[in-house]
């Protein structure tokens, strides 16, 4: 009897790994306030322009990975700086997403891996 039980052992560890969810941001979902900007294939984003009405002084974005490379989020606000924001998705299907403040602008949009340089649109918060 000690036998089977042994053998069963690592069967179950298997069928729990096989179920387990994954970590990082790949289980999160789309806060429904949030401005979704979408990596997709061909090292783009889906829009050229979004737009994002800030509540209380904050933005919620969601960046979505619908592509099968990693994938970041910067924000420059027109000085050229960057704006604080970083969202960071490593797989297909991946969210990240956060709040933050953002002023009343016109911000720039970019990916900073190496490579991901097409990798443009603009965001306008109001």
């Amino acid at each position: 009897m000690r036998f089977r039980t042994l053998l069963a052992v690592p069967f179950i560890a298997l069928s729990v790994a096989g179920c387990s969810s994954g970590s990082g941001s790949s289980s999160a979902t789309t806060p429904a306030n949030a401005t979704v900007i979408t990596a997709i294939e061909g090292i783009a984003w889906d829009a050229k322009t979004y737009t994002a009405a800030a509540v209380a002084g904050e933005v919620t974005i969601s960046l979505v990975n619908n592509s099968s490379l990693p994938h970041n989020l910067h924000l420059i606000d027109p000085e050229n700086i960057d704006a604080g924001l970083v969202l960071d998705v490593q797989g297909r299907s991946d969210v990240d997403s956060d709040s933050y403040p953002l002023a009343p602008n016109t911000y720039q949009v970019i990916c900073t891996i190496a490579g991901h340089g097409n990798m443009k649109a603009t965001l306008t918060v109001t």
